[in-house]
């Protein structure tokens, strides 16, 4: 029998399909988010080289601009550049080119500094284009918009940037503003604050589930693991580009070119000379001339193991461009992500890494049953990717860089805990599920609700402000993984919804309607 209070709940999931389903009935037509649109503006995911305004003019993006939280334009203090002169203001973004008289933009004095109009389609395609006659000069303080259909210059489909972008990392968190949730939030008792962070943390882990589902059905829990373990590798902004290399370097092959007579040590630099190659990293020419001849023989050796096995993968190579470097700690860099990843395969070679993952589970579950999850259990579990080698990467966060005075794990605990929230509980829970395990869905639902010091990064900062607005009775209750990732999860479903812009959104509603 399901104890459900073990277990993980659906009710959030229920409750935000209703709300989401009430708004879906109210529209005329379905759409696709415009969040989709502002990711790929901020990343500016478009072929730029040729990018044209509606009429014709060259168009030159020399600064996206910055996220706006409140409401107004999607972009503050753009800069384009438009038959060759500079232009400095707002960028408006939408799905559709009339949205901008729909949402009556024109009459709205917060909109007279755009500059640039961003939509993905000019019309809806049911009837012609009216052409719209430019807005008056006493409207607008720029009397010319321009505008960008966005369609032609998208780098990939539609489709495929729905999949791949990453929600959970938008917008880049440079602005503290403060939400207006917060207030509907400390009326509520601590029992329905309580019970509204738990159900949405279940919901977030069923979310990750259905990311890995199909995935776990077409190529194996193995694979998709790997490729889960590379993802939070990456994360938050090389999350995608290690997922794309564990799909074009996948485990099976990796097993087939390297023989079991190997020692391990070299084992991991024929993983590093493929992972390195395939990535477009493994370029190592501005290695310093000064450096140590042990450093620079391990790097002609990755050179000259890439070099044999280069016509294997001739097809599939990855361009430096798609790694990012900026605003990230050298110690994230993706060339001592890579390193690790090399090390976790080679560390799990005989089981394979979900193997044993699950192993160390089930190995928790008769002291989990006696005495619940105790420090040690949780400890055990959560330090599990936990990383230490004695290797260049160890000693140094990129190639040609100066050697860091003290020795630094490949893995520490901090993302070895993000690994398993994100990646072993929801691939874990699958499978518990798959072999209808109860006791180990049980251990999943002790560990996730186990309580814990709250993770501390930019993410879980920002929302505490935004969404909690600092209130130490509220930041009280993110004492488990399970409360910290649904208030993750209110953020994602609500903010992310409504662009963070309060004024659009209906969770303070809710929260009085619903939970008070």
């Amino acid at each position: 029998m399901r104890t459900e209070a073990h277990l993980f709940t659906d009710r959030y999931i229920k409750f935000t399909q209703l709300c989401n389903r009430t708004r879906v009935e109210e529209e005329t037509e379905e759409r696709i988010p415009e969040k989709i649109i502002r990711c790929v503006w901020n990343d500016q995911l478009i072929e730029a080289q040729e990018l044209k305004t509606t009429d014709g003019r060259p168009l030159e993006i020399i600064f996206p601009g910055y996220w706006n939280f409140g409401s107004g334009p999607d972009f503050k203090s753009a800069a384009i550049r438009v038959d060759g002169k500079l232009h400095e203001g707002d960028v408006e973004l939408h799905v559709y080119g009339c949205d901008w008289k729909a949402h009556g933009h024109s009459e709205n004095q917060e909109y007279d500094d755009v500059i640039l109009h961003v939509f993905m389609w000019k019309g809806r395609g049911r009837k012609p284009i009216r052409k719209e006659t430019p807005p008056k000069a006493k409207n607008l303080s720029r009397p010319h918009i321009y505008e960008l259909e966005l369609k032609d210059y998208l780098k990939q489909g539609l489709l495929q940037l729905n999949e791949e972008l990453d929600f959970d990392s938008y917008p880049l968190l440079n602005q503290f503003n403060t939400g207006l949730c917060h207030k509907p939030l400390t009326l509520l008792s601590q029992e329905k604050f309580t019970e509204l962070l738990k159900n949405a943390g279940d919901a977030r882990i069923q979310t990750k589930m259905d990311r890995f589902h199909d995935r776990i059905i077409t190529k194996g829990y193995e694979q998709t693991f790997y490729e889960g373990v590379a993802e939070a590798m990456g994360y938050p902004s090389n999350k995608q580009p290690f997922r794309t290399l564990a799909e074009k370097v996948p485990l099976e092959e990796i097993k087939q070119l390297i023989s079991y007579r190997l020692s391990n040590k070299n084992k991991v630099t024929l993983i590093q000379a493929l992972l390195f190659g395939v990535s477009g990293l493994i370029d190592f020419s501005d290695l310093q001339k000064g450096s140590f001849a042990k450093d620079r023989a391990y790097f002609t050796e990755l050179q000259k193991t890439w070099n044999r096995h280069r016509k294997t993968f001739a097809g599939r190579l990855m361009d430096r461009k798609e790694w990012k470097f900026g605003k990230m700690r050298p110690a994230n860099f993706p060339y001592r992500r890579v390193a690790a990843l090399s090390h976790l395969i080679v560390r799990h070679w005989e089981s394979g890494l979900f193997a044993d993952t699950l192993e160390c589970l089930k190995s928790t579950l008769p002291t989990i049953r006696e005495k619940g999850y105790t420090g040690a259990t949780r400890n055990k579990v959560m330090s599990f990717f936990c990383l230490e080698a004695d290797d260049f990467w160890a000693w140094h966060y990129t190639p040609d860089g100066k050697k860091i005075s003290k020795k630094q794990q490949l893995v520490g605990p901090d993302r070895s805990r993000e690994i398993t929230i994100n990646i072993v509980l929801p691939v874990a829970l699958i499978y518990a599920r798959a072999s209808k395990s109860e006791p180990l869905e049980k251990a999943l639902s002790s560990l996730y609700q186990s309580k814990t010091r709250t993770a501390d990064n930019q993410w879980i900062r920002f929302m505490s402000h935004y969404i909690l607005g600092d209130k130490e009775r509220l930041l009280k209750e993110l004492d488990s993984d399970r409360k910290t990732q649904g208030l993750m999860q209110v953020y994602q479903d609500y903010c992310t919804r409504n662009q963070n812009n309060c004024l659009r959104c209906q969770f303070p509603g809710v929260v009085e309607r619903y939970f008070s």
